[in-house]
């Protein structure tokens, strides 16, 4: 997870900015506009190339599974919910095999890697443009009359007065309420 996570930080410093410029500068565009533009054309590529097109592809390979349970097995899958009640490539006789696992192996890192894309170009929109702080509790703001609390302080020692010395464990090696330092 730490190297998707790398990943897609990289890919978001390149791919969210030139866009966005793109969209505001040239066009004329808002920050808001490009920056929701921006997001949803990310999640309609994502759609089609991660799940849509994969859940045909599925389909078609998998004998028994119809186009919703590939789709199912896409969506399950990518939001890392994982079931496992579809699996690919386990029916009997299926040609080229280790190929197969592998292909979906790398589709699942490209796909999960995708979803954190979105997930995180979400994330920046919503800083961005103040929408966490709909979610966020409010803060009370610092009052005259919030005082700090003083800490408890020993009263000090008289002349000829000795601190007391802790009372140690017994020897037996179980603590008794009367090794408690008080």
């Amino acid at each position: 997870m730490l190297v998707l996570t790398a990943t897609v930080q990289r890919l978001t410093s390149t791919l969210s900015p030139r866009p966005l410029e793109a969209l505001a500068l040239r066009r004329g565009c808002s920050q808001w506009a490009a920056s929701c533009g921006h997001l949803a054309l990310l999640a309609l590529v994502v759609l089609a190339a991660f799940f849509l097109v994969p859940a045909a592809v599925f389909s078609t390979l998998e004998e028994s599974w119809s186009y919703l349970d590939a789709f199912y097995f896409c969506f399950i899958s990518l939001c890392t919910i994982g079931l496992g009640d579809y699996v690919p490539g386990e029916q009997p006789g299926q040609q080229l095999r280790p190929l197969y696992k592998l292909s979906i192996t790398v589709y699942l890192l490209l796909g999960l890697t995708a979803m954190l894309l979105l997930l995180q170009t979400f994330h920046r929109l919503a800083d961005r443009h103040g929408l966490t702080d709909l979610v966020l509790l409010p803060q009370d703001p610092p009052h005259a009359d919030h005082e700090r609390i003083p800490e408890a302080q020993d009263p000090p020692l008289e002349p000829g007065q000795s601190e007391e010395e802790p009372v140690q464990r017994s020897s037996a090696g179980r603590a008794t309420y009367a090794s408690i330092g008080r």
